[in-house]
C-alpha cells in the first residue's frame, strides 16, 4: 500500500502509511472504551471517544516532531536519509548511510526518549499548572504525558534495534574503539535478556496469569531468535571481509583445443555435468588461447560442423568479467551481481586463469564456514539456478555494511 507524504524537510519526505489510520481508530477505540470503565460518571460516549481520538492524534503529533528533531540530528552527525514513514508509535527509516563515529550514534539514540521526557514534563506542567476548568482537556493533555513517558522508557531498554540497544551498543564503541565489541555485547545481551523474560513467562503461565505468561514467553522467544538471526548475520559480515577470493573452491575451465572442429565441441558439451557452463576455454601448445561460447552450435548447419573450426568464434580472453585471486569475498559478490551470466573468471598475479565462480560456490564456502553442510540433492537443485542457496541475500548484506561503513 502507498504511503501519504504529510510534509518534506530538508528534502527528506515523511509519509504515513496507511495502516497507521486503522490502528489510529483501534487506539483510540481502546483509550475511550478505558475511559468509559473507569469515569463513566463524568464523560458519556462522544466526549470519551472524543478523549480517545484526540489522545491518540496528537500522541501523533508528539511522535512526528520528535522525529524531525532527531533528523536534525541525524544530518549534523553524517546521516543520509532518504525517506520517512511513521507507523504511528514510530517511524522506519530508509537509510543510504549511517553514521560513522560512536559519539555520533550515541547523539543520535539519546534524542528520542530525551525528547519524550521533556514532553511528558512539559505537558503535565501545563495541566497541573493551567486553569483550564475542561477536564477533557486535562484528562487528554495527562494520557498523553503519560504515553510519552511510556515511550521513552521503552526506547531505553537496551534491546535490539530501539534506541537503548543502539545508545548500548554506541557507549561500548566508544569505550573500547571497536564497533563489533559494542554489537556483540548488545546481542550476547539481548539474547540473555531474552531468555529470562522467556523463562518468567513460562513461570507465569503455569502460575499466575496466563495471558501475561503467554505474551511474555512470546517475547522472549521473539529476542531470542532476533539474537540468534544477528549473530548469523555478525559471522557473514567477518566471513565477507577477511576471506578471500582464494580461499573459494573453482570451477574447472572446460578446454578444447583451438583446432577441434564443431563435432568435437557438441562431443564436449554432450558430456558437461553443469548446465550452467556456457564456455570453454581454447588451448594452444599448452598455453590459453581464448575462449568461445557453446552456443556457436545453434548458429551453424549441422552439416558444416566437421569443416568449421571453434578458433573461428574465438575471443579473446581479456574479454572475459574476470578477478584477482587476491581480491576481497564482498569485491567479488559486488562483481559477480554486475554480470548477465553471474560467473567470474578468477586470475592468479600473472593473469593466468585458474577457473571460474559463481554464486554457488560463494554461497557453499559461506555456508561451509557456518559449519552448515547442505545435502548434496539441495546442492544440485541450486546449481542448474545459479543461486545463492537458501535465498541467502548477500548482496543486500553488503549494501548493508556499506551504509555502515564497514567497507567501501
Amino acid at each position: 500500500m502507498r504511503s501519504l507524504q504529510i510534509f518534506k524537510i530538508w528534502g527528506i519526505p515523511f509519509k504515513i502509511h496507511p495502516y497507521w489510520f486503522a490502528i489510529l481508530f483501534l487506539f483510540s477505540w481502546s483509550i475511550s472504551n478505558q475511559v468509559n470503565l473507569n469515569s463513566s460518571q463524568i464523560y458519556n460516549i462522544k466526549e470519551a471517544w472524543l478523549i480517545g481520538f484526540l489522545t491518540s492524534f496528537f500522541l501523533l503529533s508528539t511522535i512526528i516532531f520528535h522525529e524531525v528533531f532527531r533528523t536534525f540530528v541525524s544530518l549534523n552527525q553524517g546521516v543520509k536519509i532518504k525517506k520517512i514513514t511513521f507507523y504511528f508509535l514510530g517511524a522506519i527509516l530508509q537509510i543510504d548511510k549511517e553514521c560513522q563515529t560512536a559519539l555520533g550514534n550515541i547523539k543520535i539514540a539519546i534524542v528520542r526518549p530525551l525528547l519524550c521526557f521533556f514532553t511528558a514534563l512539559i505537558l503535565l506542567l501545563i495541566s497541573y499548572l493551567s486553569e483550564f476548568n475542561e477536564q477533557i482537556i486535562i484528562n487528554i493533555l495527562n494520557r498523553v504525558a503519560i504515553l510519552n513517558l511510556f515511550l521513552a522508557f521503552l526506547n531505553l531498554l537496551p534491546i535490539g534495534s530501539l534506541d537503548g540497544g543502539n545508545l548500548l551498543k554506541s557507549i561500548i564503541w566508544y569505550i573500547s574503539g571497536s564497533k563489533n565489541k559494542g554489537r556483540k555485547f548488545l546481542n550476547k545481551f539481548t539474547l540473555v535478556s531474552s531468555t529470562l523474560v522467556f523463562l518468567l513467562g513460562i513461570i507465569c503461565l503455569f502460575s499466575f496469569n496466563f495471558y501475561y505468561g503467554l505474551l511474555l514467553s512470546f517475547l522472549g522467544l521473539f529476542g531470542i531468535n532476533s539474537s540468534k538471526s544477528e549473530n548469523q548475520f555478525l559471522k557473514i559480515e567477518n566471513i565477507l571481509k577477511s576471506s578471500k577470493v582464494s580461499d573459494l573452491k573453482f570451477k574447472p575451465l572446460r578446454k578444447i583445443e583451438f583446432n577441434s572442429n564443431l563435432v568435437e565441441l557438441n562431443n564436449v558439451v554432450k558430456n558437461k555435468k553443469d548446465n550452467q557452463d556456457k564456455y570453454l576455454f581454447l588451448t594452444k601448445s599448452g598455453r590459453w588461447h581464448g575462449f568461445i561460447e557453446e552456443k556457436i552450435l545453434k548458429s551453424i548447419s549441422v552439416k558444416k560442423w566437421d569443416r568449421t573450426l571453434v578458433e573461428e568464434f574465438k575471443k579473446p580472453i581479456n574479454k572475459f568479467k574476470s578477478i584477482r585471486s587476491s581480491t576481497e569475498l564482498w569485491r567479488l559478490i559486488e562483481k559477480i551481481e554486475n554480470t548477465n551470466e553471474g560467473s567470474i573468471l578468477v586470475l592468479n598475479s600473472a593473469d593466468i586463469p585458474l577457473g571460474i565462480v559463481d554464486r554457488n560456490n560463494i554461497g557453499y564456502f559461506i555456508f561451509n564456514k557456518l559449519g552448515l553442510n547442505l545435502p548434496s540433492n539441495l546442492i544440485n537443485k541450486f546449481n542448474n539456478k545459479n543461486q545463492y542457496p537458501l535465498g541467502i541475500e548477500l548482496p543486500k548484506i553488503i549494501e548493508l555494511m556499506k551504509k555502515k561503513g564497514d567497507i567501501e
